[in-house]
């Protein structure tokens, strides 16, 4: 009974520490997200910082890196994307990132090179995200 124990403790203690391994990981890239969406576009942060984890708010991410990519998309294209992953709050969030876009008129210096990098961390975080789920 004893060697059963120690096996299933030994077990147990790698998948917590793995689990541990991802979830340092989540929160490295999530920081990662705020940093740049504070950085180029600090409203939108506000509406998409609280809610970065969330697959709808990964998924619009993915696809659209930036700013003036996401208000190019429109309204109903964003509808359209996030209604599978949020079919609850997918309208009053694109309405929520359209007042934030809004806010700012401004591009700010870098955004262009955020652009590129915001699909591929949101990427990354919902990879670690569903990882934690096994």
């Amino acid at each position: 009974a004893i060697d059963g124990e120690a096996e299933t403790i030994a077990e147990l203690e790698m998948i917590v520490g793995f689990d541990d391994d991802l979830a340092g990981e989540a929160t490295r890239v999530a920081n990662r997200l705020h940093g740049l969406l504070t950085q180029i576009h600090p409203s939108l942060e506000r509406v998409l910082g609280p809610r970065l984890q969330h697959p709808a708010v990964l998924a619009l991410l993915e696809r659209f890196g930036s700013p003036a990519q996401i208000r190019k998309a429109g309204r109903r294209r964003l509808i359209t994307l996030l209604r599978p992953k949020a079919p609850r709050m997918a309208e009053r969030l694109v309405e929520e990132i359209f007042d934030a876009l809004d806010e700012q008129t401004v591009t700010v210096p870098g955004t262009e090179a955020a652009a590129l990098i915001i699909p591929s961390l949101a990427g990354s975080l919902a990879a670690v995200l569903d990882q934690r789920k096994l």
